[in-house]
């Protein structure tokens, strides 16, 4: 989908691409947070600039390209999804999926969170640092002129992440089908890829029927929409710890057209002793 945010989010990709990252810190309001999963969250334009010229070091020195990017933007708020080659520790290339979120005010970027595969960032890095998922949370919501953490802004993607959330959060899982698409996909880590209602009512059924007697219940902690595009950021909390989550979104007509749900496998799997194993992010 395009729009303004999708332009933005495409030169990002540009530049990545020539990995001249200081070209970056032109795009972003002097207020902004670039969320890193592993530096942590640079605040402001002089931070960013500082964390973009080591990264213009750091990025080419250890092999790092980035391949297979989808973007999704509207206005305010967007998404992409990529895909990042490095050299690992054992000298070979190693492929590592990953996500973005963003979110604009007048144009520039005023909140990006990357996001990685932990499991698959382990194998390029056995003893190198853990990705911190995790802390990205909540962060956009403090760069908001509105109450209510939207930046003032919203449409029929936000309405519609809130009336989700509003039924997620009273464990009423059936009752979030009307609000896909026929033509409607949903991805899980755990259950996999369900395309079009029938498969999407039915992994809601098995959701409404399982996660109780787990004990699970999922909190929201962030949302951004326009009209076609939105993501959310959210905790699943387990009777044996908390695990962050966030999911990308597209929507037409009102309805979601794409749900795609990911969450820390490492985390999860330390809390979730015994449950199905969960798959790497894709």
């Amino acid at each position: 989908m395009a729009g303004p945010a999708a332009d933005v989010i495409r030169q990002f990709a540009a530049v990545e691409h020539d990995q001249r990252y200081s070209r970056l810190a032109e795009l972003f309001t002097p207020d902004a947070i670039y969320y890193d999963p592993f530096k942590g969250p640079q605040r402001g334009d002089d931070a960013i600039a500082s964390f973009l010229a080591e990264m213009e070091v750091i990025i080419p020195r250890l092999g790092v390209r980035f391949e297979d990017r989808e973007v999704h933007g509207d206005t305010t708020c967007g998404w992409s999804r990529w895909r990042m080659i490095a050299r690992g520790d054992d000298e070979a290339e190693h492929s590592i999926h990953g996500q973005s979120i963003y979110r604009l005010r007048d144009g520039k970027v005023c909140f990006v969170a990357d996001y990685v595969d932990p499991v698959a960032y382990g194998r390029l890095r056995p003893t190198g640092p853990r990705p911190d998922n995790g802390a990205a949370a909540g962060l956009s919501a403090t760069l908001s002129t509105g109450s209510d953490g939207t930046n003032g802004e919203g449409g029929a993607a936000l309405a519609l992440l809130r009336r989700f959330w509003e039924i997620q959060s009273a464990a009423r899982y059936r009752d979030l089908a009307p609000l896909f698409a026929d033509d409607a996909v949903f991805t899980d880590l755990i259950y996999g890829r369900m395309e079009g209602i029938g498969e999407i009512s039915a992994y809601l059924e098995r959701m409404e029927a399982e996660m109780p007697g787990m004990g699970v219940y999922f909190e929201l902690v962030d949302a951004a929409g326009d009209d076609t595009v939105g993501w959310s950021q959210w905790n699943a909390v387990f009777p044996t710890g908390t695990v962050p989550g966030w999911s990308l979104h597209t929507v037409r007509d009102g309805r979601f057209t794409l749900d795609s749900d990911y969450f820390d496998t490492v985390r999860a799997r330390e809390v979730q002793s015994g449950r199905p194993p969960v798959a790497d992010i894709t």
